[in-house]
């Protein structure tokens, strides 16, 4: 009997099992899951750093493993070619200062600023224009919010706090409450920046808005970026960067001004920008090269139908970096080398299916993900299947390495119907469905689904669970919390034997059970009404 999903109310059913399946499913194994990740996660592959030779080794041991399972390339080739252009300025150049007629406040690279060139260096970097502080640097007319505030800041150098205005008690549901909205993560303040005409976007990190401490931002700002070559009609913001919360407490209070007052102010929506006579001077030079990463996709056709449901994971990380304890190798066996293991091991499942499925598969192995989605943004521009034939797109980015659990967090779940399709097979797996544990830190826009949202694909960003079986109460959200602050974008994200791929099993079965019933049926995956990727 072939199988089939039944729409029953908002639930769909799963009536059958196509002849295969279960062994399938069966055959995803934490021995395997744990091989891929060991092989990608070694100190040989220094890194996977877009472009570079240990990059290039992963992308060819994905690409072979998709090839022994018989999965056909898209284009003639399993590769996407990925055009990257690299800026690295030179620490030795660097300089920035806040200056008024009464003194000079130099920050201190990286420990108070970081700061990069936002376009390619034809020649070194050189800015002095007044600091203008924008809020939040939000301009949203569904909240009708505007930090801008029609003001021109064009040429200026503009200072943006991270993250989303706090919603006041009698707006509880402003900018989604708790739930970081796209306008809180620091891609959407260079984008507004850029569109205002700003020479320059400097943000005050925070620990608890972004998530992460100041290391990751060392980590992640300082050597190479990596942008792709069409960079739009808006002229770049020449100077991009971070500062410290306590250095842009000191560079405001120059000009007399409370940092403290400033986050009251730029949280009432009748904030204005406030011009602070304070010059930005800042000089960089380095060097610019082109280089190309790859993609790497592989296809199984569907039965019946040229529709086809996508399947991601970063392959890349930040390569060789800034040492941290003797380590300079970024070896990121958690992110992603985990999430890619995973994905190989749910494709050899689809490869597996006796009959396969209605319509077609399609699992790619994404670059420069850490540079900002860079290879899955590509691929929106250049699909290899048309986008109107792509009905979802299921990311991993982190397979669980710590043990089985009771709970899963599908991500972007609840902004579809997708929901209906992940509900059944998390209960057949016994996993409860759980919202976001930590909202503020706008999980759905930092992995490469989110590319494919934006260009109006229903997605789900499948994350695992944090009540650890066997473990006390809040083990796992404990670990997890540690994790981020201690090995996030840092040489410890290693892999160890001891690590437990149970819980990585479940998350693979899961993302193979939902990706069959929308492959195997005539279900339609539809953003819900009010969607803003509706």
């Amino acid at each position: 009997m072939l199988p089939s999903l039944r729409i029953a109310g908002a639930a769909i059913v799963v009536a059958g099992l196509l002849l295969g399946y279960q062994e399938a499913s069966r055959g995803i194994t934490a021995e395997e899951i744990r091989a891929h990740t060991q092989y990608l996660a070694q100190d040989e592959l220094r890194g996977r750093a877009p472009g570079s030779r240990g990059g290039d080794l992963a992308s060819d041991y994905i690409r072979a493993q998709f090839r022994e399972m018989g999965l056909q390339p898209l284009g003639g080739s399993y590769f996407q070619e990925v055009p990257l252009v690299g800026v690295t300025p030179d620490p030795a150049t660097i300089d920035l200062a806040f200056e008024v007629d009464e003194g000079r406040l130099p920050l201190s690279y990286p420990s108070e600023a970081v700061i990069w060139p936002g376009a390619p260096l034809g020649s070194p970097v050189q800015v002095a224009a007044e600091l203008v502080f924008v809020g939040y640097g939000i301009h949203a007319p569904e909240w009708s919010w505007d930090d801008y505030d029609g003001r021109d800041v064009s040429g200026k150098v503009v200072v943006i706090l991270i993250g989303d205005p706090p919603a006041p008690p009698e707006e509880p549901d402003l900018f989604d409450g708790p739930a970081l909205t796209y306008y809180g993560r620091w891609t959407y303040k260079y984008e507004e920046a850029r569109r205002r005409g700003a020479a320059g976007a400097l943000l005050v990190h925070a620990d608890d808005a972004a998530g992460y401490g100041w290391s990751v931002v060392g980590s992640s700002w300082t050597g190479e970026q990596l942008v792709l070559p069409d960079a739009g009609d808006d002229p770049p913001v020449v100077l991009q960067g971070w500062i410290t919360q306590e250095a842009g407490r000191k560079a405001l209070g120059l000009a007399g001004l409370d940092l403290t007052e400033l986050y009251a102010r730029a949280a009432r929506r009748d904030f204005a920008p406030v011009r602070t006579g304070i010059t930005v001077r800042a000089g960089m030079d380095g060097r610019t090269r082109t280089l190309s990463s790859r993609n790497v996709v592989a296809y199984r056709p569907g039965t019946s139908a040229e529709d086809v449901v996508m399947f991601t994971a970063h392959y890349d990380h930040l390569g060789v970096g800034p040492p941290v304890d003797g380590d300079s190798i970024y070896n990121g066996a958690y992110d992603n080398a985990s999430g890619v293991a995973l994905l190989l091991e749910v494709a050899e499942a689809f490869a597996e299916l006796e009959a396969g499925t209605r319509r077609g598969t399609v699992f790619m192995a994404t670059t420069a993900e850490e540079a900002g989605l860079l290879g899955a943004s590509h691929y929106v521009h250049n699909p290899l299947v048309p986008l109107e034939r792509t009905l979802a797109v299921i990311n991993v980015d982190g397979a669980n390495l710590w043990g089985e659990t009771d709970d899963v967090v599908p991500l972007g779940a609840a902004r579809s119907n997708l929901g209906r399709v992940v509900q059944p097979r998390a209960d057949e797996l016994g996993l409860q469905i759980l919202p976001d544990p930590q909202p503020a830190e706008g999980a759905f826009f930092r992995s490469d689904h989110f590319a494919f949202a934006r260009a109006g694909i229903p997605v789900l960003y499948i994350r695992h669970g944090l009540r650890f079986r066997d473990r006390p109460e809040g083990w796992g959200a404990r670990r997890m919390e540690q994790w981020a602050m201690d090995n996030y974008h840092q040489p410890s994200d290693e892999y160890h034997p001891e690590l437990d791929f149970s819980g990585a099993v479940q998350q693979a079965r899961l993302v193979f059970g939902i990706g069959y019933d929308i492959a195997d049926s005539d279900f339609v995956p539809e953003w819900d009404e009010g969607s803003p990727f509706r």
